[in-house]
């Protein structure tokens, strides 16, 4: 499986900062899904401890509305009661009296019973008159009975009547000829509701009827009033079993999260409201460590980049650049370290190899330049000593038979030969002057020859005269096109140089129209000169291939093939760098 070419280009650093990230991702993603549990579950404990006081309260009130109404029902029933109601007026002023008192303690006890309880009473048709705990007994028309007039007009099924802010229990017997009227504390019921909202500041709880209508709270109404539109919006149309206990709605600038229970005897519904950001503001401590762990994190991610970048990036790219200026062949350089650990040791062990690599090189050198000392002299010391003496002889015969402008040629061009090859004190000379003492050769054996042999030759172009090449490597390969190619010596020889020079680069070739050229021989010359540095006898045209490598690069030398003219072709490649380096 191959890797994204993105990954493989990174730096070994920044492999080791994603690897770390990598590792700390996981460990941040549980820390954000802990918090986040942590934070519903709290909520939902919450939801659940104000849920299960709401209903303690319903159970608590609704237990209190029962006892209350059993009360009133029982009272209904009470002999006193249903005597004065059946004689009224009828009756002796002395029972009359003892009866309504009986009544009225009926009427105190059973206030005294409950908390809740504000006033209670009863109305008696045929005695015309009510009798109530607080009021005593009044005869019609009165405020009492003006408020059972009402709720007879209006609601007589209902058992609880709403009026002018305040909230009764009604119950009638006798076909409506006895109405009992408990009177119910709203004070009361707004004590009790308070424990519910004193832990919070931004909270509520409201008694109210289906229709949202007749409602009792502990706080400002106009507060209330616009967390009751939602909660009224969020629950009209819904049956009690379709609203969940508890859920959320939103004014406009907070959400609130409500629970509700359902008060049966009253006919009401308890709603409690909280800011949910108030129930959270505690959790907001665990988004802050959240926030410091994140910050934690990103500052430890970016010490452990600075070191990673400090202990390894910069040692291993200050260890590069010195390869790539190692590269370049600049050994003047040291990278010495500046503390003792892994890369110290590195750095010492690099400038040990820079000062050994420094003495292979001079000893390679030096052992090149020692053996281009020994090819040179070696390629002096095969001058022909025949070749100089039948120069000698040539200049004597010539001599006797008068011709002394040609004698006097053949010396000139002997003498400067020799002096050109004697030269002991360089390696190296100008194209120039290699070329001239090539044609120097090929005129010289021209006059040895009697004129049998045609040397065709061009100008050395004038762009690269006066570059510097080593010292005979044009005449020995000369030499070899006129004794290969005229061995025999019975027929008339041709030999062509011509040259060219383009884009630094010098091509000398060298051709003959020799017959004595083989193909096993071709083939074998052209693997010598392909390998100079495998063989041994480094004479002739391998000799002068294995110095112009030296000298010029692997890319340079001799290459040889078969002539169009029927002998050798023997190429001289040269690639100069500037200035003829």
């Amino acid at each position: 499986m191959k890797r994204p070419a993105a990954m493989s280009k990174l730096h070994v650093y920044q492999k080791i900062i994603l690897i770390f990230l990598a590792m700390m991702i996981p460990f941040y993603l549980i820390n954000l899904w802990m918090n986040m549990t942590g934070q519903s579950f709290i909520k939902d404990g919450i939801s659940n401890a104000t849920l299960s006081n709401v209903k303690f309260y319903s159970r608590q009130v609704d237990d209190q509305m029962v006892f209350i109404r059993n009360l009133q029902l029982q009272f209904l029933n009470d002999s006193d009661l249903q005597k004065l109601s059946f004689l009224g007026k009828r009756i002796e002023e002395y029972e009359e009296i003892q009866l309504v008192n009986r009544v009225k303690e009926r009427l105190v006890t059973i206030q005294n019973s409950s908390d809740y309880l504000l006033n209670v009473g009863v109305y008696i048709k045929s005695f015309d008159r009510t009798i109530s705990s607080r009021g005593g007994i009044k005869k019609l028309p009165n405020s009492e009975h003006d408020v059972i007039a009402g709720y007879s007009e209006t609601q007589p099924a209902q058992p609880l009547y709403y009026s002018g802010g305040k909230l009764f229990f009604v119950a009638s017997a006798n076909n409506a000829s006895i109405v009992a009227y408990f009177e119910l504390s709203v004070g009361k019921f707004e004590e009790t509701l308070r424990p519910l909202v004193d832990y919070y500041v931004d909270s509520g709880a409201v008694l109210t009827d289906d229709h949202f209508i007749k409602t009792i709270t502990v706080k400002e109404k106009a507060a209330v009033d616009a967390v009751l539109q939602q909660i009224q919006a969020g629950v009209m149309g819904r049956t009690p079993d379709q609203v969940p206990d508890s859920f959320t709605v939103h004014n406009e600038k907070h959400p609130y999260m409500i629970t509700h229970s359902r008060i049966a005897t009253l006919g009401l519904t308890l709603y409690m409201y909280v800011n949910q950001s108030e129930v959270t503001g505690p959790l907001k401590a665990f988004n802050i460590w959240y926030i410091l762990l994140s910050v934690v994190s990103l500052a430890i991610i970016l010490v452990f980049s600075f070191s990673v970048n400090w202990m390894i990036h910069k040692p291993l790219k200050k260890l590069m650049k010195s390869l790539k200026i190692l590269e370049a062949d600049n050994l003047i350089l040291s990278i010495a370290p500046n503390h003792d650990n892994e890369f110290g040791y590195l750095y010492r062990n690099f400038d040990q190899m820079v000062v050994k690599l420094k003495q292979s090189i001079q000893e390679n050198f030096e052992q090149k330049i020692a053996l281009q000392h020994s090819e040179l002299k070696q390629l002096q010391s095969q001058i022909n000593p025949h070749f100089l003496y039948n120069s000698f002889f040539n200049i004597y015969m010539i001599c006797r038979s008068g011709d002394v402008d040609s004698a006097s040629e053949l010396a000139r061009r002997l003498g400067s030969y020799y002096q050109f090859i004697t030269r002991s004190g360089k390696d190296l000379a100008t194209l120039a002057d290699e070329y001239q003492h090539a044609m120097d050769y090929c005129e010289i054996q021209s006059i040895r020859f009697s004129n049998r042999i045609e040397v065709e030759a061009a100008d050395m172009p004038e762009s690269c005269k006066s570059y510097l090449v080593p010292r005979l490597i044009l005449q020995p390969v000369v030499e070899n096109a006129f004794e290969h190619a005229f061995e025999n010596g019975q027929r008339r020889g041709h030999v062509c140089v011509t040259n060219a020079f383009e884009n630094s680069q010098l091509r000398i070739i060298v051709e003959d129209n020799g017959d004595t050229l083989t193909d096993e021989i071709l083939n074998k010359l052209q693997y010598q000169l392909a390998n100079t540095e495998q063989i041994s006898e480094k004479t002739g045209l391998v000799n002068v291939s294995r110095r112009i490598r030296l000298k010029f690069g692997d890319a340079n030398g001799i290459y040889v093939s078969r002539s169009a003219l029927g002998g050798l072709k023997a190429e001289i490649i040269i690639h100069f760098t500037e200035n003829g380096g």
